[in-house]
């Protein structure tokens, strides 16, 4: 009977904590998220949303996104309303259910996943590489659902491709481009973030068993191929043996 209870308990939790968004799972949790900032994720059971990031790795290239545009329902209505209680200067929303045009969040998802890893594995990113090389648990934000102001919701309809890349003060913005052009730079820190979900690292070595970031895999999916989701000392000994 206890086990049951203690069951539904977490069944009860897990819900609160996280809603499904055109199919996927996403995080919700009251703090500020930003995509592509790595940290770490702590809570009790994987239930209550705490992710504190740590690093922010420097973009010298462009990192192409996905960008969809996603209508209010009551569920997400009730979710962004419980975040204004943590931020009195988030912007309001009007949504009322009958109508037919709705307010809209945006969702953002790393895209380019090959070319992000590429940039954490350059020498620029040191410090990052050092971060997760000595953590071995750190997690990266990888994409997020966002409220945007309504301006650039229609910037935003205007473009046909989406990247992200780096500001001066080393911050991300979201580029948008219209046939090849760029034509309008976003900033994110500008609307609210309402879920997120998280990916982990996968990590291969070279033949002289120098280790490196190999691939990115989305909640619990498993690191495929020979990348291994953690360093493995004893791999890399015998690498080092058979030379």
């Amino acid at each position: 009977m206890k086990n049951s209870f203690f069951i539904l308990l977490l069944l009860v939790v897990t819900a609160c904590q996280s809603t499904l968004i055109k199919n996927d799972r996403y995080k919700v949790s009251p703090t500020t998220t930003e995509l592509g900032s790595i940290g770490q994720s702590k809570s009790l059971f994987n239930l209550q949303n705490n992710f504190e990031a740590r690093t922010l790795p420097k973009l010298e290239n462009k990192i192409r996104v996905a960008v969809e545009l996603i209508p209010f329902n009551k569920r997400l209505n009730k979710i962004y309303a419980a975040k204004a209680k943590f931020n009195q200067n988030q912007s309001k929303v009007t949504y009322i259910d009958s109508l037919p045009s709705k307010p809209e969040l945006v969702s953002i998802r790393l895209l380019d996943v090959t070319g992000f890893v590429k940039e954490l594995n350059a020498d620029y990113n040191n410090d990052a590489f050092r971060l997760l090389n000595d953590t071995q648990n750190s997690k990266i934000i990888s994409s997020i659902v966002i409220r945007l102001p309504t301006e650039d919701i229609a910037k935003i309809r205007l473009a046909d491709s989406y990247y992200l890349t780096n500001s001066l003060d080393a911050k991300y913005i979201l580029s948008l481009y219209k046939l090849g052009k760029k034509t309008e730079m976003l900033d994110l820190n500008s609307g609210t973030v309402v879920a997120y979900r998280l990916s982990r690292f996968c990590w291969g070595a070279t033949e002289r068993g120098k280790w490196y970031i190999a691939d990115i895999t989305e909640g619990n999916t498993r690191c495929k191929g020979i990348t291994e989701s953690r360093i493995n000392e004893k791999k890399k000994s015998k690498n080092l043996y058979r030379m």
